[in-house]
Parts: C-alpha cells; sequence; structure tokens
C-alpha cells in the first residue's frame, strides 16, 4: 500500500510537539494508531514502525515524548547512560506523558478521515501504553511491549502503578514480554495478569522463551524475530478487532 509521510507539529501546553506521520495515500477514512517510543525517542526504527502500520491500512503518528529538550532529538543505542537525563529534561514525567499522549489523540480526532484510535509502545513506550489505557480519552484498544517501570515501590506513590490504577482499565489490552526479561521480570508480568483477571479486565499476554527486553527492536542484537513476528500479527488482529 502506497503511503504518505510528513512530520506535524501537535500543540501541546508545553509548546509543539514534533510527530512523524504516515498514512495510506488513498485519502480515505481509516482507524488510527498512535506509536510511542523506546527510551531511545523518535528514532530511524521507531519511524519505520510508523510506515509498517501506515501499509496495514492506519492513519499512524509517533509523538515526540522528549520534545521539551529538542526537536525530535534520540540517543544512540550506545549512549543510554550519558544522555537518558538531559533528554528528559524541561519536565518529562508522568504528567507530560499524560499531556502529550491526549494532545496527540486530540488531534488524529480532529481528522476527519480517523476512525477508532489504538496505542501501542516498546520498553518506555510499553508502559506509557499502559497509562495511556488506563488514564487517556478516546482510545479503544492497546498493545504493550516489555513495558518497564509499572511497577514502582511503595515508597513512589506519585508515580504511576498498573497495579494501583488498573482498576480503571476499560479497553482491551494484549501484552508481549520476554521470558528471559528483568523489567518487567516474569514473576511481575503473572502477577500484573492475575491482577487484571481478577478485576474482569479484558487482556491477552503472550511471553516469548529465548526472548529478553526490546526483542522487537531489528536494530539490536536482542532482537528475536520468530517472537517479533508473532507479535505483530497479534498486534495487527487486535486492532482488526477493535479499531476497524
Amino acid at each position: 500500500m502506497d503511503t504518505i509521510e510528513q512530520v506535524v507539529d501537535i500543540a501541546t501546553a508545553d509548546g509543539p510537539m514534533a510527530a512523524p506521520t504516515s498514512r495510506p495515500a488513498d485519502g480515505g477514512a481509516h482507524p488510527a494508531v498512535i506509536v510511542i517510543q523506546e527510551v531511545f525517542g523518535v528514532n530511524a526504527n521507531i519511524e519505520g514502525i510508523v510506515q509498517r502500520f501506515a501499509q496495514e491500512g492506519y492513519i499512524v503518528a509517533a509523538p515526540d515524548l522528549y520534545h521539551r529538550a529538542g526537536r525530535l532529538r534520540s540517543i544512540p543505542y550506545d549512549k543510554l547512560q550519558e544522555m537518558r537525563d538531559e533528554m528528559r529534561a524541561g519536565g518529562y514525567g508522568d504528567a507530560s506523558i499524560d499531556m502529550d499522549v491526549q494532545a496527540t489523540i486530540d488531534y488524529l480526532r480532529s481528522d476527519p478521515n480517523v476512525g477508532a484510535i489504538g496505542i501501542v509502545g516498546f520498553c518506555l513506550g510499553g508502559r506509557v501504553s499502559m497509562q495511556s489505557a488506563i488514564r487517556a480519552k478516546g482510545l479503544s484498544a492497546a498493545a504493550i511491549y516489555y513495558g518497564g517501570f509499572m511497577f514502582p515501590a511503595d515508597d513512589q506513590p506519585e508515580a504511576f502503578s498498573v497495579l494501583r490504577e488498573a482498576e480503571a482499565l476499560s479497553i482491551p489490552v494484549v501484552g508481549f514480554f520476554g521470558e528471559e526479561d528483568q523489567n518487567p521480570t516474569p514473576e511481575q508480568v503473572r502477577t500484573l495478569d492475575e491482577h487484571l483477571t481478577a478485576l474482569g479486565k479484558e487482556h491477552e499476554f503472550h511471553v516469548y522463551a529465548g526472548a529478553g527486553h526490546g526483542f522487537f527492536c531489528d536494530d539490536r542484537a536482542g532482537h528475536r524475530p520468530e517472537a517479533s513476528a508473532d507479535a505483530w500479527e497479534k498486534t495487527l488482529a487486535l486492532f482488526a478487532a477493535h479499531l476497524r
């Protein structure tokens, strides 16, 4: 499917936020997907995922959650420790995440060609997608890829906690995790699975043997092609069922 790529600026209370977008070139109505970055930012890998969803018939946007530190900056894979704090400067946190995701939803909803909206995120973006599935208004389904830091310690009551906030979840969620991951650990994934089941929340989790954190990213050594292909098909199935 032919697609059209464009970087747009989405208005937020903290200034314009760039978002690479892609959509089918037919000019028709389509459901939408918000793609949330890894901790490394909106880099070439994330832009590639944006285009993959557009080729499947979605209108897609990837908001730059680090926009307060500069326009579309990203962290090289080998520079995370040196640049993490710099990229999160200017007030990045749960409040800015909520603001930026809601602004992206509102931007998409202003487009008469956009139908139902889903969200998908990877690594940091997995956590953001779960947070947004619970807190944001206007989403219809969410896919969570190995979201880290969803289980803060009890002495961090201000931080987003999926266990504390899960009662407010009202959309279907599918989650993908690596058996060798330590953030989240398999035990944490089981605990969340049992918690959501007890609450009666619609969800489906998949844990892949031989896979660790970041297994979907084909730019890194931890990429696992078979797990990635399976997760991709299950993500498309979720969105086909709930967005179309």
